[in-house]
């Protein structure tokens, strides 16, 4: 599967150049440019730029990295801009996104569990990793008790009580809520009877995810109204 992620990630890269007329350095060097403060700045920026949210999510990992391909080796195009971020410092980016981006998505989930619970899940996302991390990272900052447990395909939220699951894919994420009696509008929907989740109706509503602006104060406030009801 790792190889297959390399070819994938090699063919992105490869085509940079015909397809955006900037090859990966270039685009690099453009990010950091930029000096934008926050990851989700960044994939915000690109999508900008004309790219998919995956493609520009996959793009900003590669900068988060130092410059580096996540899962390919380095292709033509990336010397120079590797260069300039390697030294004289380790810090992977100069003057950009290091010092204020942990407060926006994380390099990791936001507990001591998630670096290795659930990092298999995490993986499974590919490039919609970022954007399942940043909302655990929310929902930490608001509900600063909730516990993430790995599942079969799903990490729960408890607090302490189970409120919530969120359905992991490469192709969207679906969080699960439950928010009882609170009525269905767009983009919250009817869950899925069980959802694979094993908790029956209880989980009864759901957000299909696939953009890091939909985590806004309007989710923040439905997710506490969930965790208050599955109190209650």
């Amino acid at each position: 599967m790792a190889t297959d992620f390399g070819e994938k990630e090699r063919a992105f890269i490869d085509g940079l150049k015909e397809n955006t007329g900037r090859d990966l350095g270039e685009w690099m060097d453009a990010i950091a440019a930029e000096a934008l403060p926050h990851r989700n700045d960044i994939i915000d920026w690109l999508r900008h730029k004309g790219f998919m949210f995956s493609k520009a999510s996959w793009l900003e990992r590669i900068h988060h990295n130092g410059g580096r391909p996540i899962y390919a080796d380095s292709p033509k195009g990336t010397t120079r801009s590797r260069r300039r971020r390697e030294a004289p410092s380790t810090t992977p980016v100069e003057n950009a996104t290091t010092p204020a981006e942990p407060r926006a998505m994380p390099a990791t989930a936001p507990t001591p569990a998630a670096a290795d619970d659930l990092e298999p899940l995490l993986t499974k996302a590919k490039a919609y990793r970022p954007l399942a991390q940043h909302l655990l990272a929310r929902i930490k900052a608001v509900r600063p008790r909730t516990s993430f447990v790995a599942r079969d395909g799903f990490i729960s939220m408890a607090d302490p009580g189970i409120f919530a699951a969120l359905g992991i894919s490469p192709k969207e994420l679906r969080l699960h809520l439950a928010l009882g009696s609170q009525p269905f509008d767009e983009p919250v929907k009817k869950g899925q009877a069980g959802a694979g989740l094993g908790k029956g109706d209880a989980l009864s509503h759901m957000v299909v995810l696939t953009d890091a602006r939909q985590v806004d104060q309007r989710l923040l406030d439905l997710i506490g109204r969930a965790a208050s009801t599955a109190d209650g």
